[in-house]
């Protein structure tokens, strides 16, 4: 009620505001699905269908996949980084921190013969690596003005959910 007497206050319709709150609730309900959902159903067939040390490797192995999709998730970025010739768009302490994190858990994982360990934060090291080597290569290079404009207008970035006001617009 006070969200809504607000909105007319300040000019903004109703059908809008519904519109952004739609938008969010789809938002809330994905990220439901996919944090809550997954690990539920991971858990749930991992009781249910396994056993022992089954169990284990089945959990170990799904573990070791989101480790490497996490390593593996700057890659987008990296890419606009050479594109770009800038590394504006890289924060260097989070490449840092993927290197020694990654280098430090191989370290411990070659230590105790784990090969789960091993393969995941060995592709973090790498990645790592890669990250600081081409924050070193382009650290600091001017960036081109026609790559930096075409990414204002958008042929970089593509979203999962179309943002807010892009399902707004489109139901008006």
């Amino acid at each position: 009620m006070v969200l809504t007497f607000n909105c007319f206050l300040r000019g903004i319709p109703k059908k809008k505001l519904y519109l952004w709150a739609v938008a969010q609730a789809k938002t809330a309900i994905l990220v439901g699905i996919l944090d809550v959902g997954f690990l539920a159903a991971a858990i749930l067939v991992t009781q249910l269908a396994l056993k022992g040390d089954e169990r284990i490797d089945a959990m170990g192995i799904l573990g070791a996949g989101l480790n490497i999709i996490m390593y593996a998730s700057p890659l987008a970025v990296m890419k606009t980084v050479v594109t770009t010739k800038s590394v504006e768009f890289m924060p260097f302490f989070l490449s840092f921190f993927f290197f020694l994190n990654g280098g430090v858990w191989t370290f411990y994982a070659i230590l105790v013969h784990d090969i789960i360990l091993a393969v995941p934060n060995g592709t973090g090291f790498l990645l790592g690596i890669a990250q600081l080597v081409l924050y070193a290569m382009y650290k600091n290079a001017k960036p081109s003005k026609n790559v930096i404009s075409g990414l204002e207008e958008g042929w970089q970035h593509e979203h999962l959910i179309p943002p807010s006001d892009q399902i707004v617009s489109q139901q008006d």
